[in-house]
């Protein structure tokens, strides 16, 4: 099927006006392709196609779902429980059968809301911003949590039907179906299914490590083994799984919003905010070829911004501040397990993957000295 054929299809799916689509990325002859375009109204919208039949991208299997069908529907669902919420972020864009998920041919898509404005300094205050974003969304706590949740400052509880997440994301689904709330999907990085496939990975490539690798191997494991001891005493939330100053957007309005929600889903606030404390220190639009680009510096002054503006929505609980440090390491964990399979097991070789390897070796030399200062920020005020 051609781009146009493919194209001609979404814009009578989404009630568009002919020949509104731009492609913005990928291509019909892979797996994967993006339009943007305009309603009938003129609003903006993002229509994502992906082909039905592929493999779903190891980053996401964490998410408990198989099909792509199924993933769609959970990245829906947490945009709109987002939206029940009133939590600013894009909002799905149905197609002309009210559906959330539409087919067109061999391809399925997903569209939202287009988010206009620019993108988000990290310094000059743009790093509280970029907290308070996130703050606001881990205040609104856990989708079994009464009305009262959205009250500022309150975040997941981690009891009752929490416990359902934990033992995998079919009871999770049936939990909340059965008490009449529409499930958000997991997060990529969920730990009820991320943790026991990094340590199948893990487990995999064990006999095939190269000596150098050792160390990292080592603190992927213990990281992995260490939030899976502290996860059923955590509170939970929907997360959005990626947030740094490229998936955020200042509106004309001038409230940020986060954008990107493809890991988004229930998951650990903890492992959300460590995950921001890292990739706060990097900046947008920076070409790939310099080190600064995707090499991290512990830079206090921008941990203190994230955390000021996350802490003016939620409270980061003791139980949090004491896996902190593990938090903050834990996605670089599920990454590293992804890239040794690749490296090792698929035989994945070259410039590419050695800066891969080199980005995690980054983020496990500075996670320490991030927590450190976060810890202390926090405890300090």
């Amino acid at each position: 099927m051609t781009d146009a054929a493919v194209a001609g299809r979404i814009e009578r799916e989404y009630r568009l006006g002919p020949a509104s689509l731009r492609r913005r990325y990928g291509s019909v002859c892979g797996d994967r392709v993006g339009y943007q375009g305009e309603s009938p109204a003129g609003d903006g919208i993002l229509v994502r196609a992906y082909r039905a039949d592929m493999p779903l991208p190891p980053a996401v299997r964490g998410s408990g779902t198989g099909p792509v069908t199924d993933w769609l529907q959970g990245r829906a669902a947490t945009l709109a429980w987002l939206a029940a919420c009133g939590y600013p972020a894009p909002r799905v864009v149905t197609t002309r059968s009210g559906d959330p998920v539409g087919v067109a041919g061999a391809w399925l898509t997903w569209a939202t809301s287009f988010v206009p404005g620019r993108g988000l300094a990290p310094g000059g205050g743009g790093g509280g911003l970029l907290g308070a974003a996130l703050g606001r969304l881990h205040a609104l706590g856990a989708p079994w949590e009464s009305s009262g949740s959205l009250e500022r400052g309150r975040g997941a509880s981690g009891a009752g039907v929490a416990a359902l997440a934990v033992r995998g994301p079919g009871a999770y689904r049936a939990g909340l179906a059965s008490r009449g709330v529409r499930a958000p999907g997991l997060a990529s990085w969920h730990p009820a299914t991320a943790i026991p496939a990094a340590l199948r990975r893990l487990d995999a490539v064990a006999a095939l490590l190269p000596g150098e690798w050792w160390p990292l191997h080592e603190q992927f494991r213990r990281t992995l083994l260490a939030v899976r001891r502290a996860a059923a005493a955590l509170p939970e939330a929907v997360v959005h799984g990626d947030a740094w100053p490229g998936n955020a957007v200042v509106t004309p309005g001038g409230e940020v919003m986060l954008i990107d929600w493809e890991d988004g889903g229930l998951g650990l606030p903890v492992v959300d905010l460590g995950q921001c404390l890292l990739e706060c220190h990097l900046d947008a639009g920076l070409p790939v070829s310099r080190p600064e680009a995707s090499h991290i510096e512990p830079d206090p002054g921008r941990i203190a911004a994230v955390l000021d503006g996350y802490t003016r929505w939620r409270r980061v609980a003791d139980a949090e501040l004491e896996i902190l440090a593990e938090g903050i390491r834990f996605c670089a964990a599920c990454v590293g397990a992804i890239h040794f399979e690749r490296a090792l097991i698929d035989g994945v070789h070259g410039p590419a993957m050695d800066a891969r390897l080199g980005r995690l070796r980054n983020r496990i030399t500075v996670s320490q000295a991030v927590a450190d200062l976060a810890v202390r920020h926090l405890t300090a005020r």
